[in-house]
């Protein structure tokens, strides 16, 4: 024994001494050694890296509408970037009704203003159509609003608040209404908006200034007319989801799918809805690759049970320090109504649902002044320490969008989940949604309550039964 004796002697550190008195005694100390080491070594998350992602998506890509060329880019990016770290990616394809939106008008045909052309937006899923009708002023578009006035055949103006898009052109459509012009509430235009089914009658958005220039025009009893044209419909195609896997330790612990949606809107280049968090989804496989890879060469020690294994890829016996296994999912089409994670979690086989101990969602997590924290309550309280451990101003997500992304495909059977969400985005769903705004100390942020919701996860899995 006495050559090994001497090697322990020149480990230095205590880390090194633990090591070495491992090799020669075993056991439970071996065990403990390679626990200590790999939470020594393992790498921390780094935003500055998953700014890099967040380029290459926002910036080299560029807007990523389902169905698109530049969605399939993405996708080839995502995949290729998984497999340099190792994963066996899988492309999970799926049906998807996507919007081809060929541009929408809006011209006063009659009235002051004749030949003005407010600069319009369609409102994603409006039927096309062309229609030339008097314009009337409907409020809110609620029901009592359009009950007020009479908009049978006529083009109703409505502002935007209080409803939803869907909501507001249905009501206009029940009421008789011949087609929707919905004008922001805010200061510019209204892009990106989504009916989320389709309606009847044609609609379009304008902006705050334009409409309110209309009402006021009406207000003073002048009659308008419009004509209004849709040039768009829904064609059915596919999507696809990018899953990899990574296994943890403990195949009876479970798993922890982590999700975003990789798709964008086509107004603008999604560098933050959701470059963002595809982004730190990407750096987080990254990291966790790194860790669960090095753990058995870190310690320095193979036991006998795994030397087989070691090296042979990830999770392949690498003695991962985590007991569940993680799955990440770039999700497809969520803007057109949360298509790829629906498709997912329907697909799951009844023994993989119930494997799932919870889903974790990056949504807008690269812009913004405070965190909000959506989802299950247990979940929520994890994140909103680990975002007090970072100084962070952090609240509960409450409300309808506290459910307005993929995390409530998981939630709606019954799987416990986190929606990280940054507020408030000013270019939310415009084309200064560029990569120049996202903030890698803020994405760095977000990877890092990950791992730290993820250690809690881990820590309850690992205690001993009450």
């Amino acid at each position: 024994m006495r050559p090994l004796v001497l090697s322990v002697v020149r480990l230095t550190g205590a880390l090194g001494l633990m090591l070495a008195l491992a090799v020669l005694f075993g056991g439970p100390l071996l065990a403990h050694a390679a626990s200590v080491a790999q939470q020594a070594s393992a790498p921390s998350f780094s935003g500055a890296a998953a700014k890099l992602h967040d380029d290459a998506l926002g910036e080299q890509i560029g807007s990523r509408p389902a169905g698109s060329a530049n969605y399939d880019r993405a996708v080839q990016y995502a995949a290729d970037q998984l497999r340099q770290w190792g994963y066996t990616p899988v492309l999970q394809s799926f049906p998807v009704d996507t919007y081809d939106d060929r541009g929408s008008r809006l011209e006063v045909t009659a009235g002051p203003g004749t030949g003005d052309q407010p600069l319009a937006d369609t409102l994603v899923y409006s039927v096309g159509g062309q229609v030339e009708a008097p314009l009337v002023a409907a409020g809110l578009g609620t029901p009592e609003d359009l009950s007020a006035v009479d908009v049978h055949g006529k083009v109703a103006l409505i502002k935007r608040g209080t409803l939803r898009f869907g909501d507001k052109v249905a009501n206009a459509a029940s009421a008789g209404a011949a087609g929707v012009v919905v004008y922001n509430d805010a200061t510019g235009r209204l892009q990106g908006g989504s009916l989320g089914t389709s309606q009847p009658i044609p609609a379009a958005a304008i902006s705050n200034e334009d409409g309110q220039r209309l009402a006021d025009q009406l207000t003073a009893g002048n009659a308008l007319s419009v004509r209004l044209v849709v040039d768009a419909g829904v064609l059915h195609g596919s999507s696809t989801n990018v899953v990899a896997e990574l296994p943890g330790a403990q195949p009876s612990a479970g798993t922890v799918v982590i999700g975003a949606h990789l798709d964008s809107v086509a107004a603008g280049p999604g560098a933050n809805d959701d470059g963002s968090g595809s982004a730190v989804l990407l750096e987080l496989a990254h990291t966790l690759a790194q860790q669960a890879s090095g753990t058995a060469s870190v310690a320095g020690v193979v036991p006998a049970a795994d030397a087989s294994a070691a090296g042979a890829g990830i999770g392949a016996g690498t003695g991962a320090a985590r007991p569940y296994g993680v799955t990440f999912v770039l999700f497809g089409a969520e803007e057109l109504g949360l298509y790829g994670s629906h498709y997912y979690v329907q697909n799951l086989s009844e023994a993989d649902r119930h494997a799932i101990v919870a889903m974790i969602n990056l949504d807008m997590v690269g812009v913004g002044q405070a965190w909000r924290f959506g989802g299950s309550d247990d979940l929520v309280q994890d994140a909103l320490g680990a975002a007090n451990d970072l100084g962070e101003r952090a609240l509960p997500l409450r409300g309808p969008l506290s459910q307005a992304s993929d995390h409530a495909s998981f939630t709606s059977v019954g799987i416990p989940a986190l929606f990280l969400y940054r507020t408030d985005d000013p270019n939310y769903h415009t084309a200064n949604d560029r990569s120049e705004f996202v903030d890698p100390t803020i994405l760095g942020q977000a990877g890092t309550i990950v791992l730290q919701v993820m250690d809690s996860l881990s820590a309850q899995a690992s205690a001993p039964p009450q």
